[in-house]
């Protein structure tokens, strides 16, 4: 990944400021955390040959957490406030946010989760609080796409891309 752009810095581009480096900070820190974790315990080795893949799912996590999670609170909150009171428009600090407002911050969300979707990536992986946990977690996710892809292939057939068309696979 050395000579292409990390998928934290694609991921925060454009964000505010402050956002961005809390997020980069969680993501340098963690990564560190991982780094060590892989290299230096058994229950973590079988990662060690796809860092590249569990930098992709750290960053995407920590943009989960720290993105989609308040923009799906506020989508919520803005639906709870709206529908016990008298209002089209709520004002968060200095900002206020109407219904269209709201409907297209619904759909960022609904995109992202269509995303993880397509790509059969559980919701379940991007929840966690310690880094260890995250790393568990990838495991667990890591040996059910081998189940899975253990299953779809007849033995002694060769794979055939042409049946392909829609199917990816994760770097497992």
């Amino acid at each position: 990944m050395s000579n292409e752009t990390p998928m934290i810095n694609i991921l925060t581009y454009q964000l505010p400021y402050k956002l961005t480096n809390q997020i980069y900070n969680e993501y340098q820190s963690r990564l560190k955390e991982v780094s060590y974790l892989i290299e230096n315990y058994k229950t973590y080795k079988s990662l060690i040959q796809h860092i590249n893949t569990v930098e992709l799912f750290l960053s995407l996590s920590i943009f989960h957490k720290r993105v989609i999670m308040n923009l799906d609170g506020a989508v919520k909150f803005y639906g709870t406030v709206t529908s016990k009171g008298e209002t089209d428009t709520i004002q968060i600090g200095g900002y206020k946010m109407t219904e269209d407002e709201k409907n297209k911050i619904l759909a960022v969300v609904i995109n992202y989760n269509q995303l993880l979707e397509k790509f059969s990536i559980p919701p379940t992986v991007m929840e966690y609080f310690e880094t260890r946990e995250f790393l568990k977690k990838l495991i667990v996710y890591k040996s059910e796409i081998e189940n899975v892809n253990n299953k779809q292939k007849p033995k002694g057939k060769k794979e055939s891309k042409d049946n392909e068309e829609d199917d990816f696979d994760l770097p497992f």
